[in-house]
């Protein structure tokens, strides 16, 4: 990976902006003696998330947050609304000047634990404000300021300690009402620019253990959750290697040294909080650390055949995308798998069979099935029981409109784009799966301050009204687009 610096790569990244080109310059503002029912009706009115406190000088001197005002008034058994907004402002506030770039923000985001940065000039005076989602709109913006800690880290152990502030920043993009596609869009990068890092880490180990450099092109890709790009929390690895075919005096040669890269790489990252995949798809395994003509005959195999365990790898596999090392090997593979599933139509039925054996968890009145799962009642596992079906159908659409892209947004955009999704089926189908996502990482982020283990599943009678019915909508959607796959494949729904 080139480095942050190299003149080229600042020129090309939009990471690289001013804040003056995307901060908010309308601020709402209001003084320190006006009373915090009147900064309440003001956050209303104009629909913002906080509010600089500024003196008579146009210069801010504190900032009040809705988690200010949550925090301070609203969780207090007799809220004094009367308060002056001196009294409920943080003081303590955090400036970066117009010319700064928007990593910087995010970095003072990040160490402060924030999710607003006031923007002033050179006396001090307001000039705009700018968000975490500010950021974030900026595509990706944000990223660049963890990138460049991650790329001065020499070992796993050194870079094991960034993953927390991508914890925190992923919960103050979730406090700041951030999208669920905005967040992971984020996550990805993060966790993309780390696994970069981990693999240069383990090439300089090898070398320094006299492997020397590696002996032929490779690429490595992520699948799964990961290839799809939405990974949010640290989920187990599913990755592979893909390496160039060679002469058979030298193969031999590429197989042991990517096999010993794999295992580098995996337990690099698994330092760093990815758990091993409980399936071994992993490029430590010799079945996901190929070379690429080996790739090409395994996935023909696998439509050829398409048993159980077929079906599985394949629903891995086929989300794989490239992270890094050599991009055509990658784009190679996803030519020939496209051209493969537009010729083998049976290999879609057997996927789209499977998939439909099981059905979502809603009964014929439109109620919502709940289990019960380790002593837990009235729950529902939102990744296996409802998204999964989401993944599966909207993949095999794409499967056979060989559309090459793996996020499930971009799927169901480029469906839309060529008709095969009505534009109303579209966009019901982005709003279920932002919410299904959305509740996924709400969960997940509350084990986390629990100290526990994030869970898939959620409990239905700690939701609100609000929530149910945003719930019930996704869970209908999804039975929708079942009913469609059935229609569309020919195959019958449980």
């Amino acid at each position: 990976m080139p480095a942050i610096d190299d003149e080229k790569t600042l020129t090309e990244q939009p990471l690289r902006r001013k804040i003056s080109d995307i901060c908010v310059d309308r601020v709402v503002t209001t003084l320190p003696m006006d009373k915090i029912s009147d900064v309440a009706k003001k956050m209303t009115e104009y629909k913002v998330s906080s509010v600089v406190v500024k003196a008579i000088n146009e210069k801010p001197v504190g900032i009040i947050t809705e988690q200010d005002m949550v925090r301070k008034i609203l969780s207090k058994d007799k809220p004094d609304l009367n308060l002056r907004a001196h009294q409920v402002m943080s003081a303590n506030l955090v400036t970066v000047r117009p010319e700064d770039f928007t990593y910087q923000a995010l970095l003072m985001m990040v160490k402060h634990n924030i999710s607003h940065v006031v923007v002033t000039n050179e006396n001090d005076v307001l000039l705009g404000i700018l968000t975490i989602r500010d950021l974030i709109k900026n595509r990706n913006s944000g990223a660049l300021s963890i990138v460049r800690q991650i790329e001065k880290k020499n070992s796993f152990g050194e870079l094991a300690l960034v993953i927390n502030e991508v914890d925190q920043v992923q919960q103050a993009l979730l406090s700041e009402r951030a999208y669920a596609s905005e967040i992971c869009a984020l996550i990805t990068e993060l966790y993309d620019r780390i696994t970069r890092r981990v693999i240069e880490i383990a090439e300089n180990n090898l070398f320094e253990e006299g492997w020397g450099p590696p002996p032929v092109k490779y690429c490595f890709i992520s699948m799964g959750s990961a290839g799809r790009k939405e990974q949010f929390l640290r989920t187990d690895q599913d990755n592979g290697i893909i390496f160039e075919d060679c002469h058979e005096a030298k193969a031999e040669l590429a197989a042991n040294y990517f096999m010993a890269l794999g295992k580098r790489i995996v337990a690099g990252l698994e330092e760093c909080g990815f758990k091993r995949c409980p399936g071994e798809v992993m490029a430590d395994n010799p079945r996901w650390c190929l070379p690429l003509s080996m790739w090409k005959n395994n996935i023909k195999r696998w439509v050829d055949t398409m048993d159980g365990k077929d079906i599985r790898n394949m629903t891995i596999f086929l989300d794989y995308r490239f992270v890094s090392g050599e991009e055509n090997l990658c784009k190679e593979l996803k030519f020939f798998t496209s051209k493969l599933f537009h010729e083998a139509k049976h290999a879609l039925l057997f996927m789209a069979e499977d998939d439909l054996n099981h059905r979502v968890p809603m009964n014929i009145f439109g109620q919502i099935i709940t289990s019960k799962e380790d002593g837990k009642r009235n729950i529902i596992n939102l990744k296996s029981a409802v998204m999964v079906h989401m993944v599966d159908c909207i993949r095999l659409f794409a499967l056979r409109e060989g559309i090459l892209e793996t996020n499930t947004f971009e799927r169901i955009r480029r469906l839309k784009d060529l008709s095969t999704f009505k534009p109303d089926d579209a966009e019901a189908l982005e709003t279920a799966y932002e919410a299904l996502l959305m509740f996924r990482i709400k969960n997940g982020i509350e084990y986390l301050k629990k100290g526990s283990t994030p869970e898939n599943t959620i409990a239905i009678d700690r939701l609100g009204k609000r929530d149910t019915a945003r719930l019930k909508k996704a869970l209908n959607t999804v039975n929708h687009l079942q009913t469609l796959t059935a229609h569309t494949f020919h195959v019958h729904k449980a």
